[in-house]
């Protein structure tokens, strides 16, 4: 495959990681918040709790733009390249993408869970906050698994391993 076909796989994945990247990110991070019970009025109750629900997922999704396009970006990088031009990510490969993010993510916004994990202390918001990147990581890896191209192979008269004349 050429050069510019790879090029042009690797746009693929990048556009795919922003585009849908940081919407995934919001639901789930909405969604684990709230199946955990964290808002912060407990009276809400019932009907009005899935209504307050929706608004938030109404409101996160654009929001989530803002905050999770370079996340995305930086995880469509290690993602993309690895697969137009270096074969298949595999899901550990993108488990572990979706990790480094998280914890970059975390740094930038002053948490450390790391410390907090060495401290013994619960890090809850962290936690939550490393499983939306995860989550957001692995579906648009899911999404683009299938979209990498070999790599190319060395034939021998230009490795190295030649023998010698």
């Amino acid at each position: 495959m050429s050069v510019g076909a790879r090029i042009g796989r690797f746009i693929a994945v990048v556009i795919v990681f922003v585009v849908i990247g940081p919407p995934v990110g919001a639901l789930a991070l909405v969604l684990l918040v709230e199946s955990l019970g964290h808002y912060g009025n407990p009276d809400i109750e019932g009907f009005d709790r899935h209504w307050v629900t929706l608004l938030d997922l109404v409101l996160a999704v654009p929001v989530s733009y803002w905050y999770g396009t370079m996340p995305a970006a930086a995880a469509a990088l290690v993602i993309g390249i690895r697969q137009a031009f270096f074969g298949r990510a595999t899901w550990p490969m993108a488990l572990a993408t979706g990790f480094i993010v998280a914890l970059a993510v975390l740094a930038r916004s002053g948490q450390r869970p790391v410390a907090a994990m060495a401290e013994g202390r619960a890090f809850p918001e962290s936690a939550i906050v490393m499983l939306a990147c995860l989550v957001a990581t692995m579906v648009c890896w899911g999404l683009v698994r299938g979209w990498y191209v070999a790599a190319p192979r060395r034939s021998l008269e230009h490795s190295s391993l030649e023998p010698a004349p």
